[in-house]
């Protein structure tokens, strides 16, 4: 659970007082949580020191008490030869938010903005976010996204106003690390076994 008490302590300092940086808000998106629940690979993100040296990671969204989803949360960290770190967590999805704005709970008594900013018709690809837009991630049902449609999904970031250029490709498999655009600071390139549990 260190992970976890460190990432809400400094996400509460990166987030803290939630003031846009830009002119107008982040929009939300309209979210069918029963289509939302199940497998996500994160395949994007903006680098922070908190994910450096992730690979394979994944969430696993499935409903809770009533307003509230769980989220089965699981990585490696420094390559794909380390040990898989499992962590469960409750979100609470704020009501008349077209369940879109949600408050992720690490530990007690801690709530962080995780909002939903952009979800395919398809539930193929969601866009997290938060309204200082220093966090960012792209969610995908598979380890691979095409090329075109990265760059669409970053596009629709970029139309919220964040600087796309910040964004980098999370490492999957292992093959993935050390290729141009993706997120490799941290990771070792010697691989013991294959790639994380799949995605339920």
């Amino acid at each position: 659970m260190r992970f976890l008490h460190v990432f809400a302590a400094m996400l509460v300092l990166a987030t803290a007082g939630c003031a846009t940086t830009r002119n107008h808000a982040v929009p939300l998106a309209d979210v069918d949580l029963e289509r939302m629940y199940g497998g996500w690979y994160i395949v994007a993100t903006i680098p922070n020191f908190l994910e450096r040296g992730i690979v394979g990671p994944y969430d696993v969204y499935s409903p809770g008490p009533p307003g509230t989803i769980r989220e089965d949360f699981a990585m490696r960290r420094g390559g794909f030869d380390s040990k898989e770190h499992h962590y469960v967590v409750r979100i609470d999805v704020l009501p008349n938010t077209r369940n879109a704005d949600w408050r992720v709970r690490p530990i007690w008594l801690v709530q962080l903005p995780f909002q939903v900013v952009y979800v395919d018709p398809q539930y193929r690809y969601v866009l997290f976010g938060e309204q200082n837009r220093n966090w960012g991630w792209v969610y995908s049902r598979t380890r691979d996204v095409t090329e075109e449609d990265y760059q669409s999904l970053l596009a629709r970031f970029r139309a919220v106003g964040y600087d796309s250029t910040r964004f980098r490709r999370v490492v999957q498999v292992p093959e993935q690390i050390g290729q141009p655009g993706f997120w490799s600071d941290g990771i070792r390139t010697a691989v013991a076994r294959p790639a994380g549990t799949a995605c339920p």
